[in-house]
Order: C-alpha cells, then structure tokens, then sequence
C-alpha cells in the first residue's frame, strides 16, 4: 500500500504515524497477502472470468507458456491468483504492463490499489490504434474447395471511430498455417504435435473481401453486449495472449476455444465443451445473451444461385445480356415491385460475381454497379433482402454425433456404432447449409455380431468430404468427394476386405424442385491391403428428397471395379429413409443390395443418431 491509498483509507494522522513508526513497508510487504486471503473467501479463482483470463478449463490450461503463468505445475487457478496478486503488489516494475487485464479485473473485483496502468506505452499505442466501441462475433462458412477452411473460422470484429470521428474497423484473428494439401501431416501435425498459434490485427475490409470475394465464404455478423469496462478488460486481455507463446490444436484450442474465453470476460455462463467448432461459438453467444443483432454478408456467386431460383428464366437472362451490354434491365424499368426488387438484387450480385470470374471489364462492372445503385435509391429506398433465414451457424445441427444400429447382413445380426467428432454427414438436416454436403474427420465405425464375436473397427475415415451443389446455368458449380479412410470393399465373392484407401470422384448435381437434387458422379482412388497397392473406380447416380415432416429419402445406384483388387465389379443399390426427430436426435431405416453376376447380397439397417 503507498502513501496515497493510506492517506485516502485512514488520513493524514494514520499516514504520518505510519511514516515515524517505521511500519510502512511492512504494511506495504503484506498487502499482497491481505489481498490474497480476501481473494480465497470470495473463492475468485473458481470464477468465470479467472478461469477465462487463464483459458483454464476443467482443471487444465490451454496456455502452457512458462511466461503466461507464474505458478508453474502442477497448475492450480488458485495458485495462479496468489501468484498473480504477489507480482502485482509486489513491487515488480513491467508486473502491470505484463498482466494488464488480471489488474484490472482483480483491481476491481477486489477493490485493489490502482497501478499504473496508464505508463504501459503497449496498451495505449493498442488504445489509439484499434477503438474498441463495439465488438462483433464473426463467423466464416467453410468452403469444400480449401481444405484449412474446414468446419469455418471465428474472429472479432472490433469497431470504433478515429479522433476526427471517422469510423474504423479492424479484425482480430486467430489461427494457425493450414495452407497445405496434405492432409494426412496436417491433421497429425493440428492433432498430436500441436502447430504454432498465430495472433492478427488487421483491416476488418481486407478479411471481409478475403472471405466474401476472393473465397466465396458466406460471413455472419453478430454484435455482443460488452459494457466499456468489459470492452477495456478484453482489449488488455488480447495483448496478454499476443506476448504468449500459444500452441494450436484443432481439437481443443482453435479460433473458436480462444474466442470462448474472450466470451467468458463476460461473466455469462458457457457450456466447457472438451472440443468446440467455430459454427457454434454463434449458438453459445445466442444462449448465454450476448447476441444485440446480426447480418449475413452473402458471397455474389451464393446470391446468384440462391436468387435463381426464385426469379423467373426469362428475367435472368435479361439481367445477363443487359450487364453485358452495360445497360439498365428492361424488368427494372417497370413500376416497382417485389419481383422487381428481386431482379434488381439478383442483377447487383450477377454484376459483381461476372466481375470477379473475370467477365467483365472493371469499367463496365463500375457503371452497371452506379446504374444499379441508383435504381434502388431511387426505387427501393429502405428496403433490404434477407437471405439468412433458414442458413447459418443458427439454423444447422451441432457438429458431433454419435448413432447405434442394428443391422442384419447375411442372416447375421449385427449392432455398429458410428462416432463423428467432426462434423456431418449426407443423410444428416443439412438445409442450413443450402446444399447437400459431408465433412467427417476422425471417425470410427465399430460392429459387433450379436450372436458371439468380437467387435472390430469397420471404418475409420480420416478424412472425408462431399458436396452435391446443385450447378447453377449461371454460377455454375460441381458436385464432388473426398476420402481418406481405412475401411470395407467387396471382393469377387462380396465379401468384405478391410484397406486403406484414398478415393475421390467429381460430378454434377441438379436441383430440379426446391426440396429435389439428383446426382451424377464419376471417380475412383488407390488403396492397400499390405504391400501392393492397386486403383479402382466407381460411378454413382442418385437423388435426395428433403420432405414434409422433416424427413428425407436418399436413393442411389452405383457401379464398381476392382474393389479388393479382385479384378471384378458390382452393381450396388440403396435406399435410405431419416427421419430427423428434433435438432439433435435422427432416426433411419435401410435397405442395400448388391450383386455380381448371379451372388446377391442384402442388408437391412435400422438407427437412431444423438447429435450434441
């Protein structure tokens, strides 16, 4: 305690017996003691916002930085606050410019001498460079095509104005580098080893034309409700977590675990989720109250497919030759309406998307960009499309799952476990995404006779995707998959033989009603059962009917070669029935033939799916 505090709490008298006394240092020796034992009454390090300041979860911290905690192991939250409160009151020099976010929540949770904060030249340069007035919750959609873009990304977008009042945005990422196709080093290198974690501050409109332009990823906006002194503590927190040395693991400190702790500044409670996607750190801000509002910031390419289907042929080829031709749509010359309005949205994203496939001159794209611009001043004032309702982190399933089944091969019961800690699958309620798609990694698949026998490990895939986008007259598009997994193929007899195998295929998918794709696909891959590897192929048509009542049937034919390297083919059918329960819970039933020559086989299936 220095002479100021003491004069403020007990006067001049006290301060002055206190200097002739000789006690002052002494008082000044245990006021880090006196703090931590008002510490341990109010049991502050069981608290939200210490356990978040530690990114400390169960018991465990994510950061193991030597120089981001000071009590060394084994790890204690309330070792971590004694040691804390000692470096802090304890006459260290830097102690409050190293550790400026625990000063200043425990400066007031404790009601604790102030510190100089204000000489820490690293928070102000922070302060005036990126003014923190808003913070927002930002989420990226995953695009099949990158593979480092897997499950999506979460960042934060920090908003504020400059001294002469103009507005300033800035993006605060975390991340790590992903920008390799082999993915085999990836996973292992993300899961086991851990990679060097990444801290950014950039131009929130570069991220923005990254993800939306360049990438063609779908970007949500959701504003949280910091107060300013939460806002300060975050801020202070980011520039403790830039001077630590932190290590990247995909399946328990990603952009979305880091971003969860920043949440948890808030004092709110969160779910602690062993391992958590970035799609629902917008679920958990949602449930614990955080979310003020939200926007969805849609790709040119998704608004030209999405607008397709609503808006009549003839009006879109209109928009196509107008565009080209730089003139205004003979549609849009009309008295206003609501098709109208759609055709003049669907011509702003048609302009912009040829822009960026290089279709258009920047000249032209400019003056059809005013042109249309001015049409919606002129004829639309106030009005706004929104294409978010029914898409989004808030409208698709949680991102693991787990199903049992029964299933009967050969007159042979069976039950099979299937595990996906990551993410969805083809028969899952993927209409929040808008399209049909898969992604699975790390996961297993085990069957066990019910007569006798020993489970066994069927399939665990690595890696795995698919995506049946419906092509677009317009945009485009292919539907595609593919897969690294240790699984079963059929030999001459059909029966199974287990390999390890990599396959991919590429193909087309057509929407031919709202709730209809048919698809087409054509591939093949490389696999081993031991030392001689050999190819095979595949080809698969198919459709997928999304119904009322939330189910969906999923028929498919297929046609494959030299599965076991046994130098044959065979036809396979199947027809699968979800009916999809409520968010998280599935139940299936089906049916699979498969034949070479005159030898069939049948199986049945029967399932219930948990999803969390």
């Amino acid at each position: 305690m220095n002479l100021r505090d003491i004069i403020a709490k007990g006067g001049s008298i006290a301060a002055l017996f206190c200097l002739l006394a000789g006690h002052c240092a002494q008082a000044e020796d245990s006021l880090p003691e006196q703090l931590i034992a008002t510490a341990r009454s109010a049991r502050l390090a069981e608290t939200i916002e210490w356990q978040s300041l530690l990114h400390s979860q169960n018991g465990e911290p994510l950061v193991t930085d030597p120089d981001f905690l000071l009590s060394g192991q084994p790890f204690s939250a309330a070792r971590e606050l004694d040691a804390t409160l000692r470096l802090l009151y304890g006459g260290a020099q830097d102690a409050v410019c190293r550790f400026p976010a625990r000063y200043w929540w425990l400066r007031k949770t404790l009601d604790a001498p102030e510190l100089p904060l204000d000489q820490c030249q690293e928070a102000a340069d922070f302060r005036a460079r990126a003014p923190m007035d808003r913070i927002s919750l930002v989420f990226a959609s995953e695009n099949q095509a990158l593979p480092a873009s897997m499950l999506g990304h979460a960042f934060l977008k920090i908003s504020g104005a400059r001294p002469d009042g103009s507005p300033l945005e800035h993006a605060i990422s975390f991340y790590t580098d992903a920008d390799t196709w082999n993915l085999p080093k990836l996973l292992v290198d993300s899961l086991l080893i851990g990679k060097t974690g990444y801290f950014a501050l950039s131009p929130y409109r570069e991220q923005l034309r990254r993800y939306v332009d360049q990438e063609q990823r779908s970007v949500w906006e959701y504003d949280l409700s910091f107060d300013a002194w939460q806002r300060e503590l975050i801020r202070l927190h980011l520039l403790e977590l830039k001077r630590a040395r932190l290590t990247y693991f995909f399946q328990k400190y990603n952009c979305a675990t880091v971003i969860h702790f920043i949440m948890g500044l808030s004092g709110k409670p969160l779910p602690a989720k062993r391992w958590l996607a970035p799609m629902e750190l917008v679920r958990e801000a949602s449930d614990a109250g955080l979310v003020q509002a939200s926007r969805m910031i849609a790709p040119s390419r998704w608004l030209v497919r999405t607008l397709d289907e609503t808006l009549p042929a003839d009006r879109r080829r209109e928009n196509q030759r107008a565009l080209a031709e730089g003139e205004v749509p003979a549609g849009l010359a009309q008295p206003p309406s609501p098709e109208g309005f759609l055709q003049l949205e669907h011509a702003q994203a048609l302009n912009q998307h040829l822009y960026l496939e290089q279709k258009l001159a920047r000249e032209r794209w400019l003056s059809n960009a005013a042109r249309l611009e001015a049409l919606e001043r002129e004829r639309y004032p106030g009005m706004s499309l929104d294409m978010s309702k029914g898409f989004g982190p808030m409208s698709t399933p949680p991102s693991s799952q787990a199903s049992l089944s029964w299933l009967r091969r050969d007159g042979e019961d069976n039950l099979e476990i299937s595990l996906v800690p990551a993410s969805h699958r083809l028969d899952d309620d993927n209409r929040g995404y808008n399209q049909e798609n898969e992604l699975q990694i790390l996961a297993p698949t085990f069957r066990m006779p019910l007569r006798g026998g020993s489970p066994r490990l069927r399939q665990f895939v690595l890696y795995g995707m698919q995506t049946l986008l419906p092509r677009d007259p317009i945009a485009g598009g292919l539907a595609g998959r593919l897969n690294i997994a240790y699984q079963q193929q059929l030999d001459q007899n059909l029966q199974e033989r287990s390999v390890a195998q990599i396959n991919g295929a590429l193909g087309l998918a057509r929407r031919v009603q709202r709730d209809a794709d048919f698809y087409a696909l054509a591939g093949g891959g490389l696999a081993t059962a031991g030392r001689q590897g050999y190819a095979f192929g595949e080809l698969e048509g198919g459709v997928m009917v999304r119904e009322l009542w939330d189910m969906k049937t999923w028929l498919s034919v297929s046609r494959h070669f030299n599965q076991a390297d046994s130098g044959s083919a065979f036809s396979r059918v199947s027809l699968r029935q979800i009916r999809y329960l409520n968010r998280n819970q599935s139940v299936s039933a089906s049916w699979k033939q498969e034949q070479s020559g005159a030898l069939v086989r049948r199986e049945w299936q029967l399932g219930y799916k948990q999803l969390f």
